[in-house]
């Protein structure tokens, strides 16, 4: 069920009985030194393809790149500007509306993409483009929320998770041979949001930010991403529920 493996005959044949697409979003961004700049579209594209593999749903390629210019004092962070992410998600989604595609669902595995996607729905909606568009962050699923808390707790922090960690090493083990696993301090901050790319070196030196990265397994990872899968579900077939409104 990946479009990138499909022909436009297959697309068509699709588009008969089906009407949603998932497009999983991430970033290229530091995190930490335990963790890779992958992450977040690792995570994201493997909770959205194995979804489409349970569900028969289509899955587009992914964008790796996201909004993530407060991560950009740390070397190998590659960031879209807000106005210029917002733009690149509205066309994608206006691509996908062209062609028959009704429910266009990204998958976000990145705190910065949220409001810049939701602000692209909105400017569609002004442009009155019908249809129904949705960002699921993988991460804040109640479930999924609920497990990571009972696995690691107040450790869990806020990037550079051990949870986001855990998926990472079940999906790309071999990278991690590279990465320290020593324990450091969890510091907890209270500081304003959002931060630019100084204010973010300065305050959270090694790009994490009160997490425990160095509590990632594998094992955790299948957990988690099955959690995920589980819950991801059950929101694709609320959104499959709606009616939709004909203009």
């Amino acid at each position: 069920m990946l479009l990138e493996e499909m022909s436009y005959v297959e697309v068509e044949a699709y588009l008969e009985g089906k009407d949603i697409i998932l497009v999983p979003i991430g970033s290229v961004e530091q995190h930490s030194p335990y963790g890779l700049f992958g992450t977040d579209f690792l995570t994201a594209e493997a909770v959205a393809r194995e979804t489409g593999k349970r569900m028969y749903i289509l899955v587009a390629p992914t964008l790796p790149y996201g909004m993530s210019q407060h991560h950009m004092a740390f070397k190998g962070t590659v960031s879209l500007s807000p106005l210029t992410f917002i733009n690149v998600i509205k066309e994608i989604t206006i691509s996908l509306l062209n062609h028959g595609f009704k429910r266009i669902v990204f998958i976000n595995g990145h705190g910065g993409n949220i409001n810049p996607v939701k602000t692209a729905f909105d400017q569609l909606k002004c442009e009155n483009y019908s249809g129904i568009f949705e960002i699921i962050s993988w991460y804040q699923l109640e479930e999924v929320k609920s497990l990571v808390e009972d696995i690691f707790g107040e450790n869990e922090g806020h990037h550079a998770t051990p949870s986001e960690v855990s998926i990472t090493k079940y999906l790309r083990q071999q990278a991690f041979k590279t990465k320290p696993t020593a324990k450091k301090q969890v510091e907890k901050v209270d500081v304003y949001w959002p931060l630019n790319r100084y204010e973010m070196k300065k305050v959270f030196s090694d790009g994490r930010m009160e997490s425990a990265p160095w509590l990632a397994t594998k094992e955790y990872g299948k957990i988690i991403l099955e959690e995920a899968v589980r819950a991801l579900e059950k929101e694709i077939k609320r959104i499959l529920n709606y009616k939709l409104l004909e203009e």
